[in-house]
């Protein structure tokens, strides 16, 4: 444990840095049992399929907009707010969940909180994850990226294990006190207002310019990335996207209620195997940071989002939860220990003053597709087909890991091309 905390004082050697950390891991503890509860819930207080289907739809669409609004405006006013107004969303979020349960109101709130959907991605910011992509870039040095990424990915995903481990609260509540449904997830909605708050204060130390290049490391470089090469970039990974954001929306925040339903498994149940893969993805974050820099960013990512295919397509036809919990293990951790890499690799392809806007650009393009494949899912799940989510998400995975190899292959990252490393 003592060699952990020096090596993480040594990767994070602001005290903002690890402010950020900090915050990451504790939205993604709360983000970790409402990811497995939230759909449940909804099922529990007579939500049906379709509009649970619709629920995380109209969330993934107001998202989007959020993180292009986001992306654009921190650019240009700062990053800072948008992260101090989400921890204000979480805090009213909780609230707001404990006290009703009327659906356009909680439709509303899990639109802009971000509930039940993860944050996003692992404990990210929610439709203010460009903000936070954008700082976290700005506090560090060019050559460390990747390492800073993903030991914030696994600091949120360790964190998101944890949190998991709560899912079964509101269900043992109910067995032992007999009180009500909505009463029993009142404790686990409450903890998402004391993170919101507690988030808030730890953010408001840190110190934000907002001319990027009085903050960022360019003692070695120049703009090595032109504004219409970046926009050319951008065309690209939003196209990629779109394609990942429709394929990872049929099963992304509805996949508990899909394992609830398949295998009769219980929130309870269904937690630790969502932790357990938090667990393994911390590691593999930082395992991914020292293959990114052995073998590329790209070739990383594309093969983690391969394996993620043959995980998806095979959960499905498990004959029992406890194999079908392996696939689901294997495909998440591979899937959120790849994702910091390609955050990085995207800050380090496209010009700096333009991080905000192209994260919120590329968030978009992800997250307006996965407005649409909850919906069909939902529609799917009330026809009784469980298989079809998991093969259409399989399906365009496939076909994203195509284009991300084929098109950015030989595209090099900034530091990269300051040290003349391959991709």
């Amino acid at each position: 444990m003592k060699n952990l905390i020096i090596r993480l004082h040594k990767e994070l050697p602001t005290k903002d840095l690890r402010r950020l950390v900090l915050v990451r891991g504790l939205r993604s503890f709360v983000q970790g049992y409402t990811l497995v509860v939230f759909v449940i819930y909804l099922a529990q207080i007579g939500f049906s399929p379709w509009l649970i289907g619709l629920t995380l739809g109209i969330g993934s669409a107001v998202s989007a907009l959020l993180t292009l609004m986001t992306g654009i405006a921190s650019d240009r006013y700062g990053r800072k707010p948008f992260l101090l107004a989400y921890s204000v969303l979480l805090a009213l979020s909780g609230i707001i969940f404990s006290i009703t349960s009327v659906p356009f109101i909680l439709i509303a709130v899990s639109a802009l909180g971000g509930i039940g959907r993860g944050g996003g991605a692992g404990g990210q910011a929610g439709p203010f994850a460009p903000a936070e992509v954008a700082l976290l870039s700005e506090k560090t040095a060019l050559n460390n990226r990747n390492m800073v990424f993903s030991i914030n990915n696994a600091v949120g995903t360790l964190m998101m294990a944890l949190g998991t481990l709560l899912a079964g609260l509101p269900e043992t509540i109910r067995s032992v006190y007999g009180l009500p449904i909505m009463t029993s997830y009142q404790p686990l909605f409450l903890g998402v207002t004391i993170v919101g708050v507690v988030t808030f204060l730890i953010l408001w130390p840190i110190k934000e310019s907002i001319d990027k290049s009085a903050t960022e490391d360019h003692s070695s470089e120049k703009r090595l990335v032109s504004r219409k090469e970046s926009i050319r970039i951008i065309w690209k990974i939003s196209i990629a996207g779109m394609v990942n954001g429709l394929g990872i929306g049929f099963i992304g925040g509805i996949l508990p209620y899909l394992l609830y339903l398949r295998f009769n498994a219980s929130p309870g149940v269904i937690g630790p195997v969502i932790g357990a893969s938090s667990v393994l993805a911390s590691f593999s974050s930082l395992l991914m940071a020292r293959l990114a820099k052995r073998f590329g960013d790209i070739k990383v990512i594309t093969a983690s989002r391969v394996f993620g295919v043959v995980c998806t397509a095979l959960i499905p036809v498990m004959p029992s939860f406890s194999l079908a919990a392996v696939f689901v293990i294997l495909r998440m951790a591979g899937a959120m220990g790849a994702m910091p890499i390609r955050q990085s690799y995207t800050m380090g392809i496209v010009d700096t003053d333009l991080r905000g806007t192209i994260a919120g650009i590329s968030g978009v393009a992800r997250r307006l597709p996965s407005a649409i494949s909850p919906a069909i899912s939902g529609l799917w799940i009330g026809m009784g087909e469980l298989e079809l989510p998991f093969f259409a998400s399989a399906s365009f995975a496939a076909i994203n890991a195509v284009l991300y190899f084929y098109w950015f292959r030989h595209v090099r990252p900034r530091e990269a091309i300051l040290v003349g490393e391959e991709v």
